[in-house]
């Protein structure tokens, strides 16, 4: 019964579609941390697993509707969620920004570096650390140049090196970070997010989040994605963080809040 709920979870999730209010609870905003007792750890196994078994399959449904899309399109539809983002206020007071380098069939992210650049603004990109600890770091890029020049990682994703020029990390004590740009392969309007499944960027942005905190700083965490990932409802767990918003090439003409 419960499998049987999950997989039809998954195909309303996928598909865009409302899910019946007797599913909703298979996909739960915050887990409860209440109790240690054997009865509420096997509940708490339970949705923990369910949660799982969704975003896989979630994961599995959206890489194959990524495969397919025009790379014209997708270049055209990241235009306009690269436009959002410079009217956005967290954009334009921002001093330092993270972002990403796209990866083939995913959001295109070249538009929000060349703008970034010439604003004149602190840019970080992502660098895989370690693998089995799923630990990355945030590295100052210097230009557009510097950018094409990046080393392929270990996913065929340009990353800034580690010789050469000394670069600051975003989370040095004389980083300008304040805005993070962030990748995902779900979002949802309630500004949840959904990654590739390795957790590098749960790992992070909970470090990101403290440092910001310990300085009493803000820093602002902006999803940006594709109409085609935008689901109803992220399933959730504990160490999921929220988005402060989610910008998404359609989300003006539904009038959505930013």
């Amino acid at each position: 019964m419960l499998r049987s709920r999950v997989l039809q979870t998954c195909i309303c999730l996928s598909s865009g579609q409302v899910l019946p209010q007797s599913f909703r609870f298979l996909i739960p905003h915050s887990l409860p941390a209440v109790s240690t007792s054997a009865p509420f750890c096997r509940f708490h196994a339970r949705m923990t697993s369910s949660a799982k078994e969704i975003k896989a399959q979630l994961r599995k449904d959206l890489r194959a509707k990524l495969a397919v899309l025009d790379d014209a399109v997708i270049l055209q539809n990241s235009a306009l969620v690269a436009n959002q983002l410079f009217e956005h206020p967290s954009y334009q007071q921002s001093k330092g920004v993270a972002c990403f380098v796209s990866m083939p069939k995913e959001f295109n992210t070249r538009p929000m570096l060349e703008r970034i650049l010439k604003d004149g603004k602190s840019l970080y990109l992502p660098r895989v650390i370690s693998v089995k600890e799923r630990q990355m770091v945030m590295l100052k890029a210097f230009s557009l140049e510097d950018i094409d020049n990046f080393p392929k990682g270990k996913w065929g994703i340009p990353e800034p090196p580690t010789e050469g020029p000394v670069r600051v990390e975003a989370l040095d004590e004389n980083s300008d970070l304040d805005l993070f740009v962030v990748p995902g392969l779900a979002f949802d309007k309630q500004n949840g997010r959904m990654g590739q499944g390795a957790g590098f960027y749960d790992t992070y942005l909970s470090q990101a989040l403290a440092r910001s905190q310990a300085r009493k700083e803000k820093l602002s965490l902006v999803g940006v994605t594709l109409d085609e990932l935008m689901i109803e409802s992220v399933p959730r767990d504990e160490h999921d963080i929220l988005m402060d918003c989610v910008l998404w090439p359609s989300k003006l003409k539904e009038g959505a809040a930013t």
